[in-house]
């Protein structure tokens, strides 16, 4: 079973304590309420705590940022963890910068960063403003707000492998050049963000993304395009290098990232062709070479999308669809990767929902990896249905999870607006309920759902502001209506009463759909909810709310009377960001999805009001998940030149520099033919040239010589007498790693 990212209980009275929890024994040794983050009690309601996942520690989620500073260090701007990572020149994790949120010193994304020479680092926040730290992480100033005025800025929050946050940015001196995304602008600022100019306005430029300079050249990746545009420093422009869109070596498909090396050689992280492609310097910007194609091995990327170059010359790539960095030198040769991948079995990227079943099996909606993952009590994976993003996908954003009796799972699709029921003994989906709209039956960005004692499955219709009813089954019972936008549905086992968090409350219906009253007001103090989401039922009918904008959890009588609170904003273990799911099992264990924390945390109850646990048929465990694919890449484009021209019959061979745009394999082999009229009735003589076999790294140049054996010399000697006139005929074949092979012939004239 997979068990990276959990960390072992963390005991709040002592390890006794934990030992009784594991073998389902009373804790009678309660911590206080200080062992607690936020709790509001007396006694903290919980004995021990663990997670499964990780938030950051070198595990990535998306990384589209990456900065080397002056010192070596690897900044990281990691999506979906809304952090930066800092690694190592050799890629050992280092330290966090930043924490998800819109305050000062949070990420709401992170569209680039950039070092400048005294180690600041430079962020596009997805709040459309640039945020400067130290390089230890402290928040030194923001600057920039949202609009289209100089100084103002639209960078975009971003969306995962669909929808990437926008920005570029670049230090050059005392300046900081910004690509201003959703702007469709080129920005440049001081470095204290004064002195704010449109050097690039709109109408030229669409989508720019990475942004590089260096001397009076400003690189830019002018995404919708298909093209780099190049200005001068004062947004004057001198000419576009590629174009596109298309496959061809030539060409580029949405490039996102740009940086150049000490040598004024441009290298592009050309995103929807799976590639790097290498450029020479100024003035021409020539193609010089690619590499990488689609897939998960080495070498291989995944949408790469921002890149840059270390004073060694070493290129550093976000192999973003593989959450991975991937270190190259100028030629395409892999020298090192580093970063954990966030869709290994045990990580979740933006968890959202969690249900258990009856035997204590716990499942979470991986919401952005588009799966389900079932956790044992004791928070290892027991399975996991459904396929990671991306690729094809089962389910694009399950939000919500619950299981029948018979520990079969409805999950619930945002996206596609369905519940996907997936069989227990198969671990596959075997039909699904509802569809997209605003009819009967019909359901618009659906949020929660949960199932009763009697298998009738309540749905949060959250934008269609109703409350759907199915069977199990699929058939539709009916709808509540006029809810208001449901984040958050549980049921009493009878279907009496339904509770549904809707703006800053909980309303609780009857089962004809009648309003009997509201739980909670607006505010922060105890008992008042901010943005409640996912709600859960005890036996004793207490409601459990995750208080997603209070980041803690919230116990109410069914009156309405709170009961109890615990959690604060944070990192650490009973701390929360924006927890969006709480849900308790028959062992007692509370589960929440601590969603932009990016793990699950559970907490054992000193006093659970549950049901026994009883057992339930063994868990299925579906083949693996489909891989996207993609056309082939084309083949090696190559280039011949003769070094030599003369002399063959010296020499005894013919020298030729040989290259290929990317690494490939190649084999040479030829032959010689006199061009003159041969005497009376002979042939023209003609004889082979030995084969040569190179391997060549992407655009490095090589001298091959193709030997002429001392018998066929003699043979052309006595053939063309006086005249030393020859055609050389030759046969080239470049194999590369991904496409098809490259096959020339080529015809030169030589001189023995």
């Amino acid at each position: 079973m997979a068990r990276r990212g959990r960390t072992s209980l963390i005991p709040h009275a002592s390890a006794w304590a934990i030992c009784a929890v594991a073998l389902g024994l009373a804790v009678s040794a309660t911590p206080a309420a200080a062992a607690c983050p936020g709790a509001t009690s007396v006694l903290c309601p919980y004995s021990a705590a663990s997670q499964t996942g990780q938030r950051g520690g070198g595990v990535l989620r998306f990384p589209q940022a990456v900065a080397v500073g002056p010192d070596g260090a690897v900044y990281v701007g990691d999506q979906a963890s809304h952090i930066i990572q800092v690694f190592s020149p050799t890629g050992a994790f280092l330290r966090e910068i930043g924490i998800a949120g819109s305050g000062p010193g949070e990420l709401t994304s992170v569209g680039a960063v950039a070092m400048a020479p005294d180690n600041t680092l430079f962020v596009a926040n997805g709040s459309n403003r640039i945020d400067r730290f130290s390089a230890a992480g402290q928040l030194l100033d923001s600057f920039g707000s949202t609009g289209v005025n100089p100084g103002e800025l639209h960078f975009g929050a971003g969306g995962g492998n669909s929808a990437a946050a926008g920005g570029g940015l670049a230090v050059s001196g005392n300046f900081l050049f910004v690509s201003d995304s959703a702007n469709d602008r080129l920005q440049r600022f001081s470095l204290d963000g004064s002195q704010a100019s449109v050097i690039v306005a709109p109408g030229f430029l669409a989508n720019p993304r990475g942004v590089a300079v260096q001397g009076s050249r400003v690189v830019v990746a002018d995404d919708q395009n298909h093209r780099l545009a190049v200005f001068d420093t004062a947004g004057r422009f001198l000419r576009t290098v590629g174009k596109g869109p298309g496959v061809l070596p030539k060409q580029l498909n949405f490039p996102f990232g740009v940086a150049l090396d000490a040598a004024g050689r441009v290298f592009v992280a050309d995103d929807m062709n799976q590639r790097v492609v290498r450029y020479g310097p100024k003035p021409r910007y020539k193609y010089r070479a690619r590499w990488g194609s689609y897939g998960t091995g080495p070498g291989n990327l995944a949408f790469p999308r921002a890149i840059a170059v270390d004073a060694a010359g070493l290129v550093y790539v976000t192999n973003t669809g593989n959450d991975r960095i991937d270190v190259f030198d100028r030629s395409g040769v892999l020298q090192r990767s580093f970063g954990a991948s966030g869709r290994v079995a045990g990580q979740f990227d933006t968890p959202i929902g969690v249900g258990s079943d009856a035997s204590g099996v716990r499942a979470v909606a991986d919401s952005f990896n588009g799966r389900i993952q079932l956790l044992w009590p004791n928070g290892t994976i027991a399975t996991v249905w459904g396929s990671p993003a991306p690729g094809p996908t089962i389910i694009l954003r399950p939000v919500a999870v619950a299981f029948d009796a018979a520990g079969n799972a409805y999950v619930l699709d945002q996206r596609r607006a369905k519940i996907f029921v997936f069989d227990r003994a198969t671990g596959l989906p075997v039909r699904t309920i509802g569809d997209r709209g605003q009819g009967t039956g019909q359901m618009a960005d659906p949020y929660a759902l949960a199932i009763d004692a009697t298998g009738v499955i309540h749905v949060a219709d959250s934008n269609n502001q109703r409350i759907l009813r199915f069977t199990t089954a699929g058939a539709y019972l009916g709808v509540v209506k006029r809810t208001g936008v449901g984040r958050g549905i549980a049921v009493t086992p009878d279907g009496a009463r339904t509770y549904l968090s809707v703006g800053n409350h909980i309303t609780v219906f009857d089962a004809a759909g009648n309003e009997l009253r509201r739980i909670g007001k607006t505010g922060t103090s105890f008992g008042r909810l901010k943005q409640p989401n996912h709600l859960e039922l005890d036996t004793s009918e207490n409601l459990w709310v995750a208080d997603r904008g209070n980041n803690r959890i919230q116990k109410f009588a069914a009156d309405g009377t709170p009961l109890l609170a615990f959690g604060e904003r944070g990192t650490g273990p009973g701390q929360f960001v924006r927890p969006t799911s709480v849900d308790i099992d028959c062992n007692g264990l509370l589960t929440v999805a601590d969603r932009d924390n990016n793990r699950v945390q559970q907490f054992q109850l000193v006093a659970p009001a549950v049901p026994p646990c009883r057992p339930l048929a063994p868990l299925g465990n579906p083949p693996r998940p489909q891989t996207f694919t993609l056309p082939e890449p084309p083949g090696p484009v190559v280039a011949v030149k003769k070094v030599h021209a003369s002399n063959l019959f010296s020499r005894r061979s013919l020298a030729l520099r040989v290259s290929c745009d990317t690494s490939c394999q190649l084999t040479a082999t030829g032959t010689l033919t006199q061009r003159s009229k041969p005497r009376g009735k002979h042939k023209r003589a003609t004889v082979s040239l030995r084969r040569v076999r190179v391997n060549l790294t992407a655009a490095q140049s090589q001298i091959i010589r193709l030997k002429l054996s001392r018998k066929s010399l003699r043979r052309l000697r006595r053939a063309l007498g006086s005249s030393r006139s020859l055609l050389a005929t030759l046969q080239i074949t470049a194999i590369a790693p991904d496409g098809e092979p490259t096959e020339i012939s080529k015809r030169l004239q030589v001189l023995g």
